[in-house]
């Protein structure tokens, strides 16, 4: 019953072909991101003590290789479709209907043929012990088709500024993969296909909720050709980019893992564990910098747009980095034991490359916006090139230390090329991008104070019990 009456308030304040405000409330958007990405976070953590817990090694192992491969493949196998509807989407005037059937018939179709080919290698990938799984990867491939679906359309959303809506999805499907392991839990019946089947459904519920907003049957229409033609251009001129900053965020493990012993692994992985914890309170800026920039009509209002939510996002990145950092040698000893001690230099070089991927992946998500995708290409490529040679030398001399310094170098060379894209081929002042801006304490300080009030206005006007 919540739920439909959830459903039913985010369609009746938002209906599909509405005209979209000139602006939409950076300060509620960002506080409705941060807190979508704390119940991620806190969702993420009960579920995966969960299922260690319930399913001990051999149960957890198995789990992850029954939905190792579609969660792999779904943030980089959608070819940045939702990212191409959200631009879509951004633009002035009512939102036309065949956008969301379109897109969510590309979704789907890509989605299908994704998943037959994963289930057609699966007997090459799986070995030998691990074949009695196959039935299972297989039909939760299914995973990948509702996924996209969901994504393409919420995409629609975030283009409309909609992210009380686009907040709520994406917290739907781990709050309905947790409930579902409580109630699994109760009944006795633990074991990974249970889980599994228990993601599955969470994730196709969720699309079902998404496509019942579009209270007209929209996503069913027939789909527009020449439409689906300038989304498909649009989201592989993104996916190029997209694909060298996911190469250069993953080189660092190919490299140490051909070259250092298997203990030195363990140690690298603590720290990346620590360092990545920081992710959630950049990605906010992402989610939300994309659609402020990518509805700016004007070229110059684009990058005055862009510059403003990079300096937000720099103190969330910094002041998240010093946080992380200063709590690295305690949580090291509590969380992992004083065996790992010696991860805290590399975890402390990590904390510094991560902070530099937060701010890169925000500008270069909204240079994409602004129509500007090809030099997020040329700058994870010479990130890449600078991590292969120095990272490989430096990780022989120095260790996991010599390798996430390099790592930290490259990324804050992608972060560098950037911003001189921006300063030297746009014409920006190099001051718009720091936060010692004369405008960027007054827009941090009047965030600040607009959100605490909307909580504090909230927590007064709440009902009685």
């Amino acid at each position: 019953m919540a739920l439909s009456t959830n459903i039913a308030f985010l369609r009746k304040k938002q209906p599909l072909a509405a005209s979209m405000p000139a602006r939409f409330s950076s300060r509620r958007a960002y506080a409705q991101t941060f807190a979508a990405t704390a119940a991620i976070r806190t969702l993420g953590v009960v579920s995966g003590v969960l299922a260690a817990r319930l399913l001990g090694p051999i149960g957890r192992g198995e789990l992850a290789v029954i939905i190792f491969l579609p969660t792999l493949l779904a943030p980089i196998g959608e070819l940045e479709l939702p990212r191409s509807v959200a631009f879509e989407a951004s633009k002035p005037g009512d939102l036309p209907l065949t956008l969301s059937a379109t897109s969510c018939w590309l979704a789907a179709l890509l989605g299908v043929i994704q998943a037959i080919v994963l289930a057609a290698i699966l007997p090459v990938y799986l070995p030998a012990d691990k074949s009695h799984l196959l039935h299972d990867s297989r039909w939760f491939m299914l995973y990948l088709p509702a996924a996209y679906v969901t994504a393409a359309l919420m995409g629609s959303d975030q283009g409309r500024g909609r992210f009380g809506r686009f907040s709520f999805l994406m917290v739907l499907p781990g709050a309905l993969y947790t409930l579902f392991i409580i109630a699994v839990w109760s009944t006795g019946r633990t074991s990974p296909s249970f889980f599994a089947f228990s993601l599955l459904i969470a994730t196709i519920l969720t699309t079902v909720v998404r496509v019942g907003l579009d209270g007209d049957g929209s996503p069913f229409r027939r789909p527009d050709p020449n439409l689906a033609r300038r989304l498909v251009t649009r989201g592989i001129s993104y996916y190029i980019p997209a694909i060298a900053g996911f190469v250069l965020s993953r080189a660092d493990m190919l490299i140490l893992v051909r070259i250092v012993p298997t203990e030195a692994v363990g140690l690298y992985a603590v720290a990346q564990g620590i360092a990545l914890g920081q992710m959630g309170a950049v990605l906010p800026f992402v989610h939300v910098g994309f659609a402020a920039v990518a509805r700016e009509e004007q070229p110059r209002a684009a990058l005055i747009a862009l510059a403003r939510h990079f300096r937000l996002a720099q103190v969330a990145a910094v002041g998240m980095g010093l946080f992380a950092a200063a709590l690295t040698p305690w949580a090291i000893r509590i969380f992992f034991g004083p065996r790992f001690s010696s991860a805290a230099g590399a975890a402390y070089f990590l904390i510094g490359a991560t902070a530099f991927w937060g701010m890169g992946l925000m500008l270069e998500q909204a240079l994409r916006a602004a129509e500007h995708p090809r030099v997020g290409i040329v700058s994870n490529l010479a990130g890449l090139a600078l991590l292969v040679a120095s990272g490989i030398p430096a990780c022989l001399r120095f260790g996991i230390d010599g390798l996430a310094a390099s790592f930290m170098a490259a990324e804050f060379l992608n972060l560098g090329i950037l911003i001189c894209f921006c300063v030297f081929w746009l014409g920006m002042s190099p001051s718009e991008f720091s936060v010692l801006h004369r405008n960027g304490f007054n827009e941090l300080k009047a965030i600040a104070l607009a959100t605490a009030t909307d909580i504090c206005q909230k927590w007064k006007s709440r009902p009685a019990r």
